[in-house]
């Protein structure tokens, strides 16, 4: 029996010539197998890099029927990995992949023989990653993907760097809930001309939570408390009032800053910023992969332990952004919340969405939500970078900064240091705006 892969999971593969085979009980001719050549940046070098019907060969890839040939020797150096992808033509009348008819990918390689079986596709994905040859330390190996759009090839296209006609606006990513999609719909048109200047009203000259209110309810989290106070004093904003949010990702490359601690770490530290300006005490906690996984809280009594009693149960994804962000807005809208909101927006990756997120982050522009976005790991992420100067919005919204390969190394103060950079240089220019009172 082939060895089969677990979604995440990844093995070596011998060098030479290799194929992946992708069967499916859907209708041949609905359906289409194409491979991507993609360099270290996760993007094509340029569109010859989509190896499919219309172009079935680039530099030692070749697509033949169902099964994609890779020469390994023949790949260039500049191509980093390789995605080996099936789709559905979303023109078609309800055609997206469904339980029934996942694909599933086979790769021969050497004498060696791999299986994968996705968990199955419920969320009318119409194309999907399946799995990707990739070079690891002078190697090749391969990795289950099982990553989906509801876009299809067009939207994976675009995803991946290559240039196709505009066939109007991007649909939402297949995850994102009902719910946060109206959400996003009801921001999109707020374009209205800016309101005069509206002076900024007086700051109250203290945190929101008192250092005698922490102690009592967390004395594990004065430290933590204080170092955030410091770093809102030297911004200039103690004092200020926001709803502060965190979102962090649950792709399968997180899984070890979540074994090793990481991520409850980071979720105490934003616990010790908020108290200095939420009085609630509260954090509104949203994972995610491909779509939304879960939505929780952390507060003063909770704390201790909640990460891994949260994640635990979650299986994890790829990554895709703007369902989390359209979650926040709708959650955000839905409190009726006077004052701003601050997001820390935790990832290692680079998302698979990033024309919706790019077209999100434009809409939600004229919202009082700054977003701050963190990079963990040691990639370049060039998207997150390129967020932070996005034309065509009403202000800058956004923040970046890489924590590195490990974030827990970081000082407390540090971190503060970093996520409040661009937050006060958001609060005057968002007054000016009239985007926030």
């Amino acid at each position: 029996m082939s060895p089969m892969l677990a979604k995440g999971g990844n093995a070596p593969l011998p060098g030479g010539r290799c194929s992946v085979t992708v069967t499916a009980t859907a209708p041949a001719a609905a359906s289409d197998v194409c491979a991507v050549l993609l360099a270290k940046d996760g993007r094509v070098r340029g569109d010859d890099d989509l190896v499919f019907y219309n172009h079935p060969a680039q530099d030692g890839v070749v697509l033949g029927g169902r099964t994609i040939v890779v020469d390994l020797p023949a790949v260039p150096a500049a191509v980093d990995r390789i995605a080996i992808v099936a789709g559905i033509d979303p023109m078609l009348p309800a055609a997206h992949f469904t339980p029934a008819d996942t694909p599933r990918a086979v790769i021969d390689c050497g004498g060696v023989r791999i299986g994968f079986d996705p968990p199955p596709f419920t969320l009318r994905e119409t194309a999907v990653v399946l799995v990707e040859i990739y070079r690891r330390e002078g190697a090749w190996k391969v990795r289950a993907v099982g990553q989906g759009w509801d876009t299809g090839l067009a939207g994976l296209a675009t995803a991946f760097g290559i240039q196709v006609d505009d066939a109007g606006p991007a649909a939402a990513p297949a995850a994102a809930p009902v719910a946060a999609q109206a959400a996003a719909r009801a921001v999109a048109p707020a374009v209205t001309p800016v309101p005069a200047v509206i002076p900024a009203a007086p700051p109250v000259p203290a945190a929101a939570m008192s250092l005698e209110k922490v102690q009592r309810a967390a004395p594990g989290l004065v430290s933590l408390y204080k170092a955030a106070q410091v770093s809102l004093a030297k911004r200039g904003v103690i004092g200020q009032r926001a709803a502060v949010y965190l979102v962090m990702d649950h792709s399968g490359s997180m899984s070890g800053f979540y074994r090793d601690g990481t991520m409850q770490q980071l979720a105490e530290q934003v616990l010790g910023l908020s108290v200095n300006l939420d009085d609630d005490g509260i954090v509104p906690l949203m994972f995610f992969s491909n779509g939304v996984d879960l939505i929780a809280d952390l507060n003063l009594e909770n704390y201790r332990g909640r990460i891994d009693r949260l994640h635990a149960p979650l299986d994890w994804g790829g990554t895709c952004y703007a369902p989390a962000m359209r979650a926040v807005i709708d959650h955000y809208q839905a409190t009726g919340a006077r004052d701003p909101a601050f997001v820390v927006f935790q990832t290692d990756g680079e998302p698979f969405d990033r024309k919706a997120t790019r077209e999100l982050l434009r809409s939600a522009s004229v919202l009082p939500i700054f977003w701050q976005f963190v990079g963990f790991g040691s990639q370049n992420l060039r998207f997150l970078r390129s967020l932070d100067t996005l034309d065509r919005r009403t202000v800058d919204n956004a923040g970046y900064f890489a924590a590195g390969r490990q974030p827990s190394a970081r000082s407390d103060a540090d971190l503060y240091d970093r996520l409040m950079k661009e937050f006060p240089d958001w609060l005057v220019a968002a007054r000016a705006a009239g985007v926030i009172r």
